[in-house]
C-alpha cells in the first residue's frame, strides 16, 4: 500500500512539473527560486499526508486483523449456538414425546383406578347385601341354594384360620368391671408356616424336636388333605392320599333358626358311618357333623383339630413325632428323643407356627387345638 501511494504522488508531481516547465524559460532567477520553494512546500505537505495515510493504513490493518479475529470467534460461537439449538430442539422433542407417553400412561392408570374404585364399590355393596364374591365357588353357590350333588369330587383347600378365643376377666362389682382379655383373629392360611418331618432319620441321643423339622409352604399341607367324594347325594367318602378311605351316609340341611351363626344361616352335613366301631377304634367317634358357615363375604367348611384328626389329617401337636420303633416293632409317637428304642422318623406329620410380624416378639409353634380351620372345597 505504501508503494502505491508513493507512485501516485510521484506521478502527480511529474504532471505538475511538466505543466510548469513551459513557463520556466520566461521566469527569472527570483521567480524560479520562489517557484521552487512552493514546490518544496508542496512536497513536504505531500510527505506529511503520505506519513499520515501510512499510519492510518497501519491502524486500519490492525483493526482489520482484530475484526477478522473477532469475526472468527463469532463464527465459532455461532456454530456452537447452532449445534446447541439443534440439540435443544431434539431434547424438546424427546421431552415432548416422553410427556405424551406419561400422559397416556397416567390416563390409562386413571381409567384403571376408576375401574378399581367401581369394583371396590360394587364389592362393598355386594358384601353389604351378602352376595358371594365368587358365585362360581362351590360353597358360595351351595350355601345360597343347596342343590343335589351327583358324583362330585372335591379337594380340601385350607383358606383361613381362626386363631384364639374371646375371653373377659371376672367382674368385681366393688372394684372393677370385667374387661376384654383376648380376641380371636381370622388369619389367611399363608400367615402360618407348615413344618414337615424329615423322613428316615434315626432318633439319637441329644437330638431335639426342631432337629427333625423342615419349613414348608401351605401347598405342602393341602397336598396331604383327603379328597371328598359324593355319590348320588347319599354317600360321602373321605379318601386319604395314602389310600385309606372311609364312607358315610350323607345328608345336608339348614339348621333351625335357634342355631343361626351371627344372624346367618348354617348348613350342616350329617355323616353317618357305614362301619360299626371295633375294638381298635373304640375311641374314635362313629358319626361326624360338619358345618358350613358364611364368614364376612365368603362361605367355608369349618373344622377343628379333633375333626381333622378324625379324618386322618397329618396335623399334629408339637412335641412328638411319628416314628417306627424297632424295639416295639410298630409305629409310635416319639416324644423322648434318645436311641433306646431305635426309632426312625416316618416323615409323616404337619406342625404349625405363626409367621413373625411387626407385632410379635418371635415366632412360636401353635397348638392346633386353639385353631378353627376354614376350608374351601375345590
Amino acid at each position: 500500500m505504501k508503494i502505491t501511494l508513493s507512485l501516485f504522488f510521484a506521478f502527480a508531481l511529474t504532471l505538475s512539473f511538466h505543466a510548469s516547465a513551459q513557463d520556466m524559460e520566461k521566469m527569472n532567477k527570483n521567480e524560479l527560486r520562489d517557484y521552487a520553494l512552493v514546490l518544496v512546500g508542496k512536497i513536504d505537505s505531500l510527505n506529511t499526508q503520505i506519513n499520515s495515510l501510512q499510519e492510518t493504513g497501519k491502524q486500519l490493518a490492525v483493526s482489520l486483523a482484530t475484526s477478522e479475529e473477532k469475526n472468527a470467534v463469532n463464527l465459532a460461537e455461532i456454530q456452537k449456538l447452532s449445534i446447541l439449538i439443534v440439540k435443544t430442539q431434539k431434547e424438546l422433542e424427546r421431552v415432548q414425546t416422553e410427556k405424551e407417553a406419561v400422559i397416556t400412561t397416567l390416563t390409562k392408570d386413571v381409567i384403571l383406578l376408576k375401574d378399581s374404585i367401581s369394583s371396590l364399590q360394587q364389592s362393598f355393596l355386594s358384601a353389604a347385601s351378602g352376595t358371594p364374591n365368587d358365585p362360581n365357588d362351590f360353597l358360595n353357590s351351595y350355601y345360597k341354594q343347596p342343590f343335589p350333588l351327583e358324583n362330585n369330587s372335591f379337594s380340601m383347600v385350607l383358606s383361613k384360620v381362626i386363631f384364639g378365643t374371646s375371653n373377659t376377666s371376672n367382674s368385681d362389682y366393688y372394684n372393677q368391671e370385667n374387661e376384654i382379655q383376648s380376641l380371636p383373629e381370622i388369619l389367611p392360611a399363608e400367615a402360618f408356616t407348615y413344618w414337615g418331618v424329615k423322613p428316615k432319620v434315626k432318633i439319637t441321643d441329644g437330638t431335639e424336636f426342631n432337629d427333625f423339622m423342615v419349613a414348608q409352604p401351605l401347598s405342602y399341607y393341602n397336598a396331604r388333605l383327603p379328597k371328598i367324594q359324593i355319590y348320588k347325594n347319599k354317600l360321602l367318602t373321605v379318601a386319604n392320599p395314602g389310600g385309606n378311605e372311609e364312607s358315610f351316609l350323607f345328608t345336608a340341611n339348614v339348621v333351625d333358626s335357634e342355631s343361626l351363626n351371627n344372624q346367618r344361616n348354617v348348613i350342616q352335613f350329617n355323616l353317618v358311618s357305614e362301619e360299626a366301631n371295633t375294638d381298635e377304634d373304640y375311641d374314635k367317634p362313629k358319626n361326624l357333623t360338619w358345618r358350613i358357615f358364611a364368614i364376612e363375604n365368603e362361605v367355608y367348611l369349618a373344622l377343628n383339630f379333633a375333626q381333622l384328626s378324625r379324618i386322618n389329617s397329618e396335623l399334629q401337636e408339637v412335641g412328638s413325632i411319628e416314628a417306627y420303633s424297632e424295639y416295639y416293632e410298630r409305629v409310635v409317637m416319639a416324644s423322648e428323643f434318645d436311641s433306646d428304642y431305635r426309632q426312625t422318623t416316618t416323615g409323616k406329620g404337619v406342625y404349625l407356627s405363626r409367621k413373625e410380624d411387626n407385632f410379635m416378639p418371635e415366632s412360636l409353634y401353635v397348638d392346633p387345638s386353639d385353631l378353627i380351620f376354614l376350608f374351601k372345597l375345590k
